[in-house]
């Protein structure tokens, strides 16, 4: 399975816990058709992509039969919203797993810092959701494979004991995360995520 691929079942999947015409099977629902599209792509299936409401907004479902569930299992797999859920057992392939888990489930801008006697200043801003301790462990890989430092977890609000949030605010530690992601070759990527991550770091070029 390609890396990009499982890091969005890891963003995104569903595992239905039933037997459906004899096959157990995933269901990927997004609002960007793209994932949806490289999954279908990727794995060879028939199934079609159906537009559905959901809570009033549009998004795309994706049916995935015939996945190896056991070979995920092996990764590590836990259900979306699992106490504990860990990052993927992965020997190699990390930069298309994490691009393709950021590109979902993480936002980059700018925030504005003002501080006593000093004039108030932009800084980038990327931010990275999900369990904390699939963070715990994210955060040291990309202090591996980038060398970013790794970072502490914060909490998605006061009453979360599961979810997370991953704050990266160094104009270095962003473009070489760019750098990482998207750099030359990559298979698959999120054009509208690469286009808001390059505008901001564009804003603190000299």
């Amino acid at each position: 399975m390609h890396p990009y691929v499982l890091g969005i079942i890891w963003a995104l999947g569903r595992y239905v816990d039933k037997i459906e015409d004899e096959r157990e099977y995933y269901f990927i629902r997004h609002k960007n058709k793209y994932f949806l599209q490289v999954i279908r792509r990727e794995l060879e299936l028939k199934a079609n992509i159906q537009a559905v409401t959901h809570k009033g907004k549009l998004q795309y479902r994706l049916k995935v039969a015939g996945m190896d569930i056991a070979q995920l299992n092996r990764l590590g797999w836990q259900p979306r919203n699992a106490v504990q859920r860990g990052y993927p057992r992965l020997v190699a392939g990390h930069r298309d797993f994490i691009r393709a888990y950021m590109e979902i489930h993480s936002s980059v801008d700018t925030m504005t810092i003002r501080k006593q006697n000093r004039p108030p200043h932009k800084q980038p801003r990327l931010r990275i959701y999900g369990n904390k301790d699939f963070l715990a462990e994210l955060t040291q890989v990309l202090a591996n494979e980038v060398g970013t430092g790794p970072k502490k977890v914060q909490r998605a609000t006061l009453e979360s004991e599961v979810s997370g949030i991953l704050y990266y605010m160094s104009k270095v530690e962003l473009r070489n995360i760019f750098y990482y992601l998207y750099r030359p070759p990559v298979d698959y990527f999120d054009r509208e995520y690469y286009g808001r991550y390059r505008e901001v770091m564009r804003l603190f070029e000299r």
